[in-house]
């Protein structure tokens, strides 16, 4: 179930890395070298597809943006937070 705007803001203060926009929750993992946004990517996989809830992975030189929604609730469920954190871990 989607969740409600004021449920967001007071979740998001657990995440303060995060913003949210759109529907979407969104961060950007900084990294000294390109191998180790890949390998953070990878790691980031292994989460989505064990919690079978796939973020958007934006891969640059030293940084990966990622952004996380529920597209069939139309926003932003208890599910993205349950993926941020555990990618927050990963990160």
């Amino acid at each position: 179930m989607k969740l409600k705007p004021e449920e967001i803001e007071a979740r998001l203060c657990d995440f303060p890395e995060w913003s949210q926009q759109n529907g979407k929750m969104t961060r950007i993992f900084r990294f000294d070298t390109y191998l180790d946004g890949v390998r953070f990517v990878q790691r980031t996989a292994d989460i989505a597809e064990e919690l079978n809830h796939h973020p958007d992975m934006l891969l640059s030189y030293g940084q990966v943006e990622v952004s996380v929604t529920t597209h069939d609730a139309g926003g932003i469920t208890e599910k993205d937070f349950e993926l941020a954190h555990r990618i927050e871990e990963a990160g």
